[in-house]
């Protein structure tokens, strides 16, 4: 059977149904508005509209599991699609997107660009200064308050998200000692070592990976 134009126009669409109806749903005060399916759907698209992936910060089931497909795609993006990318990682808290920002940033095997973008999504996540919560915040949904959120009550997140790790923070700056001692790529190491230092860690000359010390 040959692919239709119609077809291939609307492939995007319906796996962007499945995907809504395959994660949890809960309350209706926490459900997906009905724009999240052509949200997702424009996200799946091989060269997404930047608005669109801004906007996939407002679906709070599905959001995040599109935002990290779509870090670890392969494959060239566009300025404008991998900034949207870091402005609406950064607007949630979730384990996925965390998780696939963090492999897109170790891994050699991506762009420089794309894994430059991903360190500064980290960095918002490791921020002292800000409040970390579960995937919602950005939404005026219940936001999650405390000194260390991420080790709050899972039931006051967005039904469906996955929580942070216990320990994100001491995870980020372990990766950016090591980004900025053992990367191949000067840019990275540069920039690792600038992070690092804006969350308030100097990494010493001469040490060794995963050891930093507060300045």
């Amino acid at each position: 059977m040959h692919n239709t134009p119609r077809g291939l126009a609307l492939a995007p669409l319906i796996a962007a149904s499945a995907l809504l109806v395959l994660l949890p749903q809960r309350a209706d005060a926490q459900s997906e508005s009905a724009d999240c399916v052509a949200i997702v759907a424009q996200i799946l698209q091989p060269s997404p509209a930047p608005d669109a992936i801004r906007a996939s910060a407002g679906c709070p089931l599905s959001g995040p599991a599109v935002l990290a497909e779509r870090w670890t795609r392969r494959g060239a993006r566009s300025a404008a699609e991998r900034e949207a990318l870091v402005e609406a990682s950064s607007s949630i808290r979730d384990g996925r997107v965390y998780d696939a920002v963090s492999g897109v940033v170790s891994s050699d095997l991506h762009p420089i660009a794309d894994r430059l973008a991903g360190m500064r999504v980290l960095v918002e996540y490791a921020e002292e200064g800000f409040t970390v919560s579960q995937q919602g915040q950005a939404l005026g949904a219940g936001q999650i308050v405390g000194s260390d959120a991420r080790a709050s009550d899972a039931s006051a997140a967005i039904a469906g998200s996955v929580a942070l790790p216990i320990a994100v923070r001491m995870e980020v700056r372990r990766e950016l000692s090591r980004l900025a001692l053992a990367d191949h790529d000067p840019e990275m190491r540069s920039m690792a070592q600038r992070a690092s230092e804006k969350l308030g860690y100097v990494i010493p000359r001469g040490a060794r990976v995963g050891i930093i010390r507060k300045s």
